[in-house]
């Protein structure tokens, strides 16, 4: 009976340890979820691809024990972060950020501006635009940025882990340039420029 009742302790001990571990990590696939989510809540339907299917959970086996089960549902639980992306401060740069976007489709769509390698915005090309344009791409482009910036900023601090606004970056930088259109420049690692 004491080797049963030690066996639980040390299986309690290694359960709350391996919590705390996890918990330490930076989340970055719940981060990229809420980048995906955020970047078709910006963009909208007409760029996001279809929804992959949901993959089924896994059948429990009947003969596992209750022991056993109750570990690994208790790892799950710690391993799972909710990622808080609903502060005022961040729908308010979501919000503008949707406002903007139709301005923008229409320079992303002619090629004038591209996606950079960083996932931020980038002028290509002010040929065949008047001084009026010239002046709203540039405008446009820079206030994209910045409150691109002031997101990753925003949601790094709401979740505890202000020094990593930089990886929040590159993790927008996949979505956004994965919800690109077909069509619309990308910046590659060199500096060139492909069409998506």
């Amino acid at each position: 009976m004491r080797r049963v009742a030690r066996i639980l302790s040390a299986l309690a001990v290694i359960s709350i340890i391996s919590c705390v571990t996890i918990n330490i990590y930076f989340p970055a696939e719940e981060v990229r979820s809420a980048a995906d989510k955020i970047v078709h809540e910006v963009w909208g339907e007409q760029n996001s691809a279809p929804d992959a299917p949901q993959a089924a959970p896994p059948a429990q086996d009947g003969k596992t024990s209750g022991l056993i089960r109750s570990l690994f549902t208790a790892r799950s639980a710690c391993a799972a972060q909710d990622i808080d992306v609903s502060t005022p401060a961040i729908r308010a740069i979501k919000n503008t950020m949707k406002q903007r976007s139709q301005e923008l489709f229409v320079y992303l769509d002619s090629g004038h501006v591209g996606i950079g390698s960083d996932g931020l915005l980038k002028v290509r090309s002010t040929d065949n635009l008047d001084l009026k344009s010239r002046g709203a791409i540039t405008r446009l482009v820079a206030a994209e940025n910045a409150d691109r910036l002031q997101l990753y900023k925003e949601i790094a601090t709401a979740n505890g882990f202000a020094d990593k606004a930089g990886e929040i970056q590159a993790i927008f930088a996949d979505s956004w340039r994965d919800q690109a259109r077909p069509g619309w420049h990308l910046e590659n690692p060199g500096g060139g420029w492909q069409q998506k």
